[in-house]
């Protein structure tokens, strides 16, 4: 049979007696031990405890966990049965950090998903898994605010009742890990990318560069209506990303592998490890539902959740990094118009009859036949058709 803890077996008066005297020199090592029923390494491992602890034991912990007022228990034990028993895809997924960060905001106090991990395996809720392994990540540090933006997407399930894939997308900055831009689609189109940096850029201002990857998810996708039969080539959507970013002299990097993206990948994993058990709870079954569920956890991990790596709350690294001149962020140029530079870009031949063809329809353009112009297009909004700077055609959508 084991032998009870040290405190359970003597009086903590009479071992702070003996490790006194054993300390001033006036009790040998064998002597303590057997006093103490200890062995010498446990012994001096005592000693030194207690000499840090101001020559005082220190206080032992408690059995079976943290004490938590009947209210925290009560939600927690809810929580937990709503888990194994009505998370529907996700029931008996148990992410700990999650319900540490919705026990944080219920109850205005920090939780430790260690702890709570603990008190659900002693409480039956839980029988525990095997240690995932964890993914290597490329990462690299930069200076300041507005150095690096990452953008990326991620296609994945965001949707459980209602199946198949849905696409995120979030643009970080690198320096902050900053969440600046991001939304939900039911499917990423070269024109959500274009509209939702544009966005981003009037909002903060102009980065140095932004960091995305080789694939073709910048591609176009067409409209419904007579829209459909718009096709851009394949290659088209990375030119007309590059284009309107270098137009403000913001520079494009490619990453050379997926991994070497590590910061943004990431955060798409945080978030497909709560958005979706979230929409799955709140029967979310459109897009737009969802919207306000991804705003509250974005302003969660903006403002209140300190990062692993730095140890500090995005936002207040953001706001500390601009008060020390640290920010590479820079205005819009006055004479910029984001409506045109974040448009699809077509070029166009304009025919005898001074119209252009474009989207299926002739469009009159106050150009000479055979010019050269170029059909700038935001979907659903407007047409506006440009040569050497100048507009010769505007036309409402």
């Amino acid at each position: 049979m084991p032998k009870p803890q040290l405190h359970r077996r003597l009086h903590a008066p009479f071992i702070d007696d003996v490790l006194e005297v054993f300390n001033a020199g006036r009790m040998s090592e064998a002597q303590a031990c057997a006093l103490l029923e200890l062995k010498r390494a446990r012994l001096y491992r005592l000693r030194r405890d207690w000499l840090k602890n101001g020559k005082q034991l220190p206080v032992p912990a408690q059995r079976g966990g943290p004490r938590w007022p009947r209210e925290i228990e009560t939600w927690l034990h809810a929580e937990c049965r709503y888990i194994r028993e009505q998370a529907g895809p996700f029931q008996g997924h148990f992410n700990f950090a999650s319900l540490a960060e919705a026990a944080e905001r219920h109850f205005h106090r920090p939780f430790d998903r260690g702890v709570l991990r603990r008190w659900a395996l002693r409480q039956g809720h839980y029988q525990g898994t095997p240690d995932q392994v964890r993914k290597v990540y490329v990462r690299f540090e930069t200076a300041g605010p507005g150095v690096l933006f990452q953008h990326d997407t991620s296609r994945h399930c965001w949707l459980p009742r209602i199946g198949g894939y849905q696409d995120l997308i979030l643009t970080q900055d690198d320096y902050s890990r900053r969440l600046v831009a991001w939304r939900l689609l039911p499917q990423e189109t070269l024109w959500a990318h274009l509209a939702l940096v544009q966005a981003t850029l009037e909002r903060v201002g102009l980065p140095q560069a932004y960091y995305v990857d080789q694939h073709s998810f910048f591609r176009y996708v067409a409209h419904g209506s007579f829209w459909r039969r718009y096709r851009p080539k394949t290659d088209q959507g990375e030119v007309q990303f590059r284009r309107a970013l270098q137009a403000l002299d913001v520079g494009v990097i490619y990453a050379q592998t997926p991994q070497a993206k590590g910061k943004i990948e990431k955060r798409f994993d945080y978030f497909q490890r709560r958005l979706p058990q979230l929409c799955q709870r709140h029967a979310i079954t459109e897009v737009t539902q969802a919207a306000p569920i991804l705003d509250d956890l974005v302003g969660y991990y903006n403002e209140q959740r300190p990062h692993a790596e730095t140890r500090e709350i995005p936002q207040a690294r953001w706001e500390r990094a601009l008060r020390q001149g640290n920010a590479r962020l820079r205005p819009i140029p006055t004479d910029a118009d984001l409506g045109l530079v974040f448009a699809i870009h077509e070029p166009r031949r304009v025919k005898s009859d001074r119209t252009i063809s474009f989207g299926g329809q002739r469009w009159p353009v106050g150009a000479v036949p055979g010019q050269i112009v170029t059909v700038c297009f935001r979907p659903n909004e407007r047409i506006v058709v440009v040569h050497e700077g100048q507009r010769v055609g505007e036309y409402a959508l």
